[in-house]
């Protein structure tokens, strides 16, 4: 498509009528009442009708339900749907939509804005894949357009031009009233054990596969030293052998700081180590030897808001010669880590509290003297009221509708058309279910770990972000019997664990058959940066049952035990936890016993976890 003769590639524009589009050549078409949409030749386009009912998809989708559903197999199920956003709850994909359906016209994009857009807010009469083509048509319409401070781009929602903002994923357009409506998140969020997600998940992950075995071109993975890499690279284990995992060498480690180098040392290491012992096709680039020209460097800084790394354009466009290769990308996963500081307030509760999770702005921006009436308009230009994640934290909600949806989908335009982006974790039903173990799980990636271990186990046995290997389950925290409020029982020999409330468990002998000769042993973390203050007890406080049992209490680090009675215990004793300090308790019979009594005398309840 050009636009005042400047070519655009996997490019669109909806511009209402009243505006001349004179300057828009070599596009297709399509009328949608009073709005037009232009798009370039090489957009991947699907479009049906329905009576006076319509729906346009640019891009691709994929139903994480059924993945052997086609893009007009999915856009006839949006159309018919009595509750369509429900719907797109299930849809993966990276897409921009159009819905005339009742006399209604809106558009929706995929769950992060993985598919570029950028909306002018003044009229809001345009809606186009870049920030330059608003610029360019509202200029031929004698309206000017300023460029805002270059401290502020890519912050927030904004673009280059002031009044040309980011489109919000969460936020839906009223393309006859001319409003935008939010629409996710719609529900509370709930707290879900890693067992509950994991078995929906399963579902999800497994249709997805399905889907991409039936990919007709080639399909690429980044590969880093990190967690969410090595997810997306276990969720591909069953199809590995169509899938080119590369990774990318830095072009100048030696201009990087002391910790960046060991960082990138790191990935060097582990993604080496991964293609050596897995023998997967593993290329590495070494963006040293690609750089665009001047004259190609100077278009991409005209058309493009980023420059994020034009060597990778070099390489994908000139030297490969990719055209619309899936890209298996991990970004989106960064929603399930809270990654977040844990000295603030964590349940905000207005706007001020809000404003202090904001992030990826540039110090030059906070130091604007408007600095919090920029943070202000933004709230109100993205209906950001307080409490608008209904549960969820507010970094991610910040996360997802800024920082992927305006500087991530600006980096995946720079690759287009050559890789279409492709995140196992885009769409807003899985979104929700990587927020919903606790913070400590999320920050600790439980979740993350158990899907590896499910889908390809031997990635973990190489280190995440440092060059050593996994040898014990038990370093990973994903053999616990519990992993309760950031509590990790990390090992538990011939006990039960009973899970009694929110806060309570209680162990006991596996066997009625108990005595001296087993060991009845658990040892736990505080896996927090909070101290936790626990009381344990035992159930019996019988005379007759004295000199007995004894229940020894001991903090690794001190080395020095603590030896109850368990009639002595019943009355309770306080232990508290330093951040990140352990503990033993260990069950000791002095004699052998056969009757169920003894196995319930042998009880204790830790209680405040």
């Amino acid at each position: 498509m050009l636009v005042n003769e400047v070519e655009y590639n996997y490019s669109y524009v909806f511009a209402q009528k009243s505006l001349k589009s004179n300057n828009i050549e070599n596009s297709h078409e399509i009328s949608l009442e009073d709005w037009t949409l232009y798009y370039s030749k090489d957009m991947d386009i699907t479009y049906l009708e329905k009576g006076d009912d319509s729906i346009t998809i640019l891009g691709y989708m994929l139903d994480i339900r059924n993945g052997m559903l086609t893009n007009n197999e999915i856009g006839d199920l949006l159309l018919s749907s009595d509750n369509l956003e429900k719907e797109l709850d299930y849809i993966n994909g990276r897409y921009i939509m159009s819905v005339k359906k009742n006399n209604e016209m809106f558009v929706y994009t995929d769950a992060s804005a993985l598919m570029p857009i950028n909306y002018y807010n003044k009229g809001r009469n345009l809606i186009a894949s870049h920030d330059l083509i608003i610029r360019e048509i509202l200029e031929y319409n004698s309206l000017e357009v300023k460029e805002i401070p270059e401290s502020l781009i890519g912050s927030f929602d904004y673009t280059r031009y002031k009044s040309v903002f980011k489109f919000n994923p969460s936020l839906k357009f009223n393309m006859v009233s001319g409003e935008f409506e939010r629409y996710y998140p719609r529900e509370m969020i709930k707290q879900k054990s890693v067992k509950e997600i994991m078995k929906e998940l399963d579902v999800y992950f497994t249709e997805m596969i399905t889907w991409l075995k039936q990919w007709q071109s080639d399909i690429i993975l980044t590969l880093t030293g990190g967690y969410d890499s090595r997810v997306s690279m276990a969720l591909t284990n069953e199809i590995s052998d169509k899938v080119e995992y590369l990774t990318y060498l830095h072009p100048n480690v030696e201009r990087l700081s002391d910790t960046a180098k060991q960082i990138y040392e790191n990935d060097v290491f582990i993604t080496n180590e991964i293609s050596r012992n897995l023998k997967v096709n593993h290329t590495k680039v070494d963006l040293a030897k690609y750089s665009l020209n001047e004259q190609e460097k100077m278009y991409y800084k005209n058309i493009l808001q980023t420059a994020h790394s034009f060597p990778l354009i070099d390489y994908f466009k000139n030297k490969r010669k990719f055209d619309k290769v899936l890209h298996i990308k991990s970004t989106v996963f960064g929603m399930g880590k809270s990654d977040f500081p844990l000295n603030k307030n964590h349940n905000p509760k207005n706007y001020e509290e809000m404003a202090e999770f904001i992030h990826g702005v540039s110090d030059e921006a906070k130091e604007r003297s408007n600095y919090d009436r920029i943070v202000s308009d933004y709230f109100k230009r993205n209906m950001q009221s307080e409490n608008v994640g209904s549960g969820r934290h507010y970094f991610e909600i910040f996360h997802l509708e800024s920082r992927m949806a305006n500087w991530h989908s600006n980096v995946t335009q720079e690759t287009d058309p050559e890789l279409l982006e492709f995140i196992f974790v885009n769409s807003r039903r899985i979104i929700d279910l990587l927020q919903s173990p606790s913070i400590q799980e999320r920050r600790d990636k439980i979740l993350y770990k158990h899907l590896i271990n499910e889908y390809w186990p031997a990635l973990l046995f190489i280190g995440f972000n440092e060059k050593y290997y996994n040898l014990d389950y038990d370093l990973l925290g994903i053999q616990s019997n519990y992993y309760m409020n950031g509590l990790n029982i990390y090992e538990a020999s011939n006990l039960e664990i009973t899970k009694k409330d929110d806060s309570t468990i209680e162990l006991k002998p596996d066997s009625e058959k108990v005595g001296p000769g087993k060991n009845y042993l658990l040892k736990a973390k505080n896996k927090t940066n909070n101290k936790k203050k626990l009381t344990l007890k035992t159930m019996f406080d019988k005379e007759n049952t004295k000199d007995n049992i004894y229940i020894a209490i001991m903090k690794l680090n001190e080395k020095t035990v603590s030896n109850f009675d368990i009639v002595e215990l019943s009355k309770g004793t306080q232990l508290t936890l330093e951040p990140f300090e352990e503990f033993m308790i260990k069950i000791n019979y002095h004699h052998n016993f056969e009757k169920q009594s003894w196995q319930q005398a042998g009880r204790v309840v830790i209680e405040g976890i």
